[in-house]
Protein backbone atom coordinates (compact mmCIF):
# COMPACT_ATOMS: atom_id res chain seq x y z
CA UNK A 1 0.00 0.00 0.00
CA UNK A 2 1.94 3.23 -0.80
CA UNK A 3 0.96 6.55 0.69
CA UNK A 4 -1.95 7.83 -1.44
CA UNK A 5 -4.04 5.06 -1.05
CA UNK A 6 -2.73 4.45 2.60
CA UNK A 7 -4.69 8.44 3.05
CA UNK A 8 -7.44 7.72 0.44
CA UNK A 9 -8.35 5.03 2.87
CA UNK A 10 -8.01 6.66 6.18
CA UNK A 11 -9.96 9.49 4.84
CA UNK A 12 -12.81 7.35 3.93
CA UNK A 13 -12.71 4.32 6.68
CA UNK A 14 -10.12 5.48 9.32
CA UNK A 15 -11.37 2.54 10.91
CA UNK A 16 -10.31 0.14 8.94
CA UNK A 17 -8.97 -3.04 10.16
CA UNK A 18 -7.49 -4.54 6.85
CA UNK A 19 -3.60 -5.79 8.12
CA UNK A 20 -1.94 -3.61 4.91
CA UNK A 21 -3.97 -0.46 6.32
CA UNK A 22 -2.75 -1.24 10.12
CA UNK A 23 0.94 -2.04 9.09
CA UNK A 24 1.00 1.10 6.95
CA UNK A 25 -0.47 3.22 9.82
CA UNK A 26 1.88 1.56 12.15
CA UNK A 27 4.81 3.07 9.90
CA UNK A 28 5.72 6.32 11.15
CA UNK A 29 4.09 8.88 13.37
CA UNK A 30 2.46 11.31 10.70
CA UNK A 31 0.51 7.70 9.48
CA UNK A 32 -0.70 7.69 12.57
CA UNK A 33 -1.48 10.91 13.56
CA UNK A 34 -3.36 11.23 10.08
CA UNK A 35 -5.41 8.58 10.56
CA UNK A 36 -6.10 9.64 14.53
CA UNK A 37 -7.44 12.95 12.87
CA UNK A 38 -9.90 11.60 10.61
CA UNK A 39 -11.40 9.32 13.35
CA UNK A 40 -11.52 12.85 15.00
CA UNK A 41 -13.67 14.06 12.04
CA UNK A 42 -15.95 11.53 11.43
CA UNK A 43 -16.96 11.43 15.81
CA UNK A 44 -17.89 14.91 15.25
CA UNK A 45 -19.59 14.44 11.91
CA UNK A 46 -22.04 11.86 13.65
CA UNK A 47 -22.28 14.17 17.08
CA UNK A 48 -23.86 16.71 14.76
CA UNK A 49 -26.49 14.22 12.94
CA UNK A 50 -27.55 13.17 16.34
CA UNK A 51 -30.60 15.43 16.23
CA UNK A 52 -33.03 15.02 19.24
CA UNK A 53 -37.08 14.68 18.10
CA UNK A 54 -38.82 17.38 18.82
CA UNK A 55 -40.80 17.80 22.19
CA UNK A 56 -43.88 15.55 22.31
CA UNK A 57 -43.47 13.79 18.28
CA UNK A 58 -45.75 10.98 19.43
CA UNK A 59 -48.51 12.67 20.46
CA UNK A 60 -48.77 14.74 17.87
CA UNK A 61 -48.36 12.01 15.29
CA UNK A 62 -51.20 9.75 16.97
CA UNK A 63 -53.58 12.55 16.54
CA UNK A 64 -52.62 13.35 13.66
CA UNK A 65 -53.81 9.78 12.45
CA UNK A 66 -56.53 9.63 14.79
CA UNK A 67 -58.03 13.10 13.27
CA UNK A 68 -57.76 11.97 9.45
CA UNK A 69 -59.54 8.58 10.30
CA UNK A 70 -62.80 11.03 10.48
CA UNK A 71 -62.31 12.10 7.38
CA UNK A 72 -63.70 11.42 3.51
CA UNK A 73 -61.84 9.24 1.18
CA UNK A 74 -60.87 12.00 -0.91
CA UNK A 75 -59.58 14.35 1.70
CA UNK A 76 -57.64 11.24 2.89
CA UNK A 77 -55.93 11.08 -0.71
CA UNK A 78 -55.43 14.74 -0.34
CA UNK A 79 -53.64 14.86 2.90
CA UNK A 80 -51.67 11.87 1.85
CA UNK A 81 -50.12 14.00 -0.69
CA UNK A 82 -49.50 16.92 1.40
CA UNK A 83 -47.86 14.74 4.00
CA UNK A 84 -45.43 13.27 1.11
CA UNK A 85 -44.83 17.00 0.35
CA UNK A 86 -44.15 18.12 3.89
CA UNK A 87 -41.87 14.66 4.42
CA UNK A 88 -39.36 15.77 1.81
CA UNK A 89 -39.58 19.25 2.57
CA UNK A 90 -38.46 18.74 6.29
CA UNK A 91 -35.71 16.49 4.99
CA UNK A 92 -34.43 19.06 2.62
CA UNK A 93 -34.38 21.33 5.40
CA UNK A 94 -32.56 19.31 8.13
CA UNK A 95 -29.54 18.51 5.12
CA UNK A 96 -29.61 22.57 4.22
CA UNK A 97 -29.44 22.75 8.26
CA UNK A 98 -26.74 20.54 8.53
CA UNK A 99 -24.66 21.83 5.38
CA UNK A 100 -24.87 25.38 6.82
CA UNK A 101 -23.57 24.49 10.54
CA UNK A 102 -20.28 22.51 8.54
CA UNK A 103 -19.63 25.42 5.89
CA UNK A 104 -20.60 28.22 7.16
CA UNK A 105 -17.55 30.19 8.77
CA UNK A 106 -17.18 31.38 12.34
CA UNK A 107 -14.91 34.06 13.33
CA UNK A 108 -11.95 33.09 15.36
CA UNK A 109 -9.08 35.77 16.28
CA UNK A 110 -6.50 35.34 13.54
CA UNK A 111 -3.25 35.19 16.21
CA UNK A 112 -4.58 32.48 17.55
CA UNK A 113 -4.92 30.52 14.37
CA UNK A 114 -1.91 32.09 13.01
CA UNK A 115 -0.31 29.42 15.61
CA UNK A 116 -2.24 26.57 14.96
CA UNK A 117 -1.22 26.72 11.21
CA UNK A 118 2.28 27.15 11.87
CA UNK A 119 2.22 24.05 14.40
CA UNK A 120 0.16 22.26 12.21
CA UNK A 121 2.78 22.64 8.69
CA UNK A 122 5.36 21.76 11.62
CA UNK A 123 3.35 18.42 12.46
CA UNK A 124 2.06 17.47 8.96
CA UNK A 125 6.08 17.09 7.56
CA UNK A 126 5.05 14.46 5.21
CA UNK A 127 2.99 16.51 2.95
CA UNK A 128 6.97 18.16 2.30
CA UNK A 129 8.28 15.30 1.43
CA UNK A 130 5.45 13.85 -1.26
CA UNK A 131 6.29 14.07 -4.87
CA UNK A 132 3.16 13.43 -6.59
CA UNK A 133 1.54 15.25 -9.37
CA UNK A 134 -2.13 16.38 -8.56
CA UNK A 135 -4.37 16.34 -11.25
CA UNK A 136 -6.58 19.13 -11.59
CA UNK A 137 -9.75 17.09 -11.57
CA UNK A 138 -8.24 15.70 -7.73
CA UNK A 139 -8.66 19.93 -6.53
CA UNK A 140 -11.75 20.70 -8.04
CA UNK A 141 -13.65 17.60 -6.45
CA UNK A 142 -12.52 18.73 -3.00
CA UNK A 143 -13.02 22.55 -3.52
CA UNK A 144 -15.96 21.65 -4.76
CA UNK A 145 -16.87 19.97 -1.27
CA UNK A 146 -16.85 23.16 0.56
CA UNK A 147 -18.14 25.44 -2.64
CA UNK A 148 -15.01 26.33 -4.18
CA UNK A 149 -13.86 26.56 -7.64
CA UNK A 150 -10.41 27.32 -9.69
CA UNK A 151 -10.98 29.47 -12.72
CA UNK A 152 -7.19 29.20 -13.25
CA UNK A 153 -4.13 27.27 -13.07
CA UNK A 154 -2.50 27.96 -9.38
CA UNK A 155 1.07 26.06 -9.96
CA UNK A 156 1.78 22.39 -9.66
CA UNK A 157 0.47 20.97 -6.90
CA UNK A 158 2.61 17.91 -4.90
CA UNK A 159 0.45 17.36 -2.60
CA UNK A 160 -3.66 17.63 -1.64
CA UNK A 161 -5.49 16.12 1.40
CA UNK A 162 -7.92 17.06 4.14
CA UNK A 163 -6.07 18.83 7.27
CA UNK A 164 -7.63 19.63 10.78
CA UNK A 165 -6.47 22.82 11.78
CA UNK A 166 -8.02 24.87 14.93
CA UNK A 167 -10.33 21.86 15.29
CA UNK A 168 -11.90 22.76 12.07
CA UNK A 169 -11.39 21.30 8.96
CA UNK A 170 -9.19 22.60 5.57
CA UNK A 171 -7.54 21.79 2.41
CA UNK A 172 -4.00 21.47 2.61
CA UNK A 173 -2.30 21.69 -0.32
CA UNK A 174 1.69 21.67 -1.39
CA UNK A 175 2.88 23.77 -4.73
CA UNK A 176 6.31 22.94 -6.22
CA UNK A 177 7.18 26.06 -7.20
CA UNK A 178 10.80 28.20 -8.70
CA UNK A 179 11.48 29.09 -5.87
CA UNK A 180 11.02 25.92 -3.30
CA UNK A 181 7.83 23.75 -2.03
CA UNK A 182 4.38 26.36 -0.69
CA UNK A 183 1.94 25.25 1.43
CA UNK A 184 -1.25 26.48 1.07
CA UNK A 185 -4.18 25.79 3.61
CA UNK A 186 -7.56 26.93 3.04
CA UNK A 187 -9.55 27.21 6.18
CA UNK A 188 -13.43 27.80 4.43
CA UNK A 189 -15.40 27.56 8.23
CA UNK A 190 -13.16 29.83 9.95
CA UNK A 191 -12.88 33.83 9.38
CA UNK A 192 -10.77 36.55 10.86
CA UNK A 193 -10.99 40.21 10.76
CA UNK A 194 -7.59 40.96 10.16
CA UNK A 195 -4.65 39.18 8.54
CA UNK A 196 -1.73 37.75 10.63
CA UNK A 197 1.57 36.88 9.67
CA UNK A 198 3.57 33.50 9.96
CA UNK A 199 7.15 33.31 11.32
CA UNK A 200 9.46 31.27 13.22
CA UNK A 201 12.95 29.69 12.67
CA UNK A 202 12.04 27.97 9.32
CA UNK A 203 8.67 29.38 8.02
CA UNK A 204 7.64 32.59 6.58
CA UNK A 205 4.04 33.32 5.34
CA UNK A 206 0.41 35.17 5.40
CA UNK A 207 -3.04 34.37 7.18
CA UNK A 208 -5.62 36.62 5.73
CA UNK A 209 -9.05 37.03 5.31
CA UNK A 210 -10.87 35.19 1.95
CA UNK A 211 -14.20 35.44 0.66
CA UNK A 212 -15.48 32.24 2.67
CA UNK A 213 -13.40 31.94 5.88
CA UNK A 214 -9.83 32.56 5.70
CA UNK A 215 -6.18 31.41 3.71
CA UNK A 216 -2.40 30.31 5.03
CA UNK A 217 0.12 30.72 2.62
CA UNK A 218 3.72 29.34 3.90
CA UNK A 219 7.02 28.93 2.79
CA UNK A 220 10.49 29.37 3.68
CA UNK A 221 11.04 32.28 1.47
CA UNK A 222 9.01 35.68 0.95
CA UNK A 223 8.69 36.01 -2.80
CA UNK A 224 7.48 32.55 -2.91
CA UNK A 225 4.15 33.66 -1.13
CA UNK A 226 3.72 36.78 -2.43
CA UNK A 227 3.69 35.14 -6.07
CA UNK A 228 0.93 32.17 -4.72
CA UNK A 229 -1.09 35.23 -2.62
CA UNK A 230 -1.45 36.91 -5.97
CA UNK A 231 -2.59 33.68 -7.89
CA UNK A 232 -4.67 31.88 -5.42
CA UNK A 233 -6.40 35.15 -5.15
CA UNK A 234 -6.80 35.63 -8.76
CA UNK A 235 -8.01 31.91 -9.45
CA UNK A 236 -9.83 30.43 -6.85
CA UNK A 237 -13.70 31.82 -6.22
CA UNK A 238 -16.24 30.49 -4.04
CA UNK A 239 -19.53 29.80 -5.84
CA UNK A 240 -21.65 29.41 -2.33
Amino acid sequence: MDDLEFRKTATIDPDNQDPEFLKKKQQNQYNRHFTHEQQRFNQKLQDTLTIAAPENLTDRVILSQQLSQHKREHLKKRQKKWRNRFIRSVAASVIIAFSAYLLIPVTINSAQLAQDVITHVHEDTHALNVRMDVPKSSIDTMLASYGGKLEGPIGQVSFLGHCIVGGHTGIHLVLNTAQGLVTVILLPTQSINQPSSLADSQFNGVLYPSQKGSIAIIAEHTKSVEDTRQKINQNLHWII
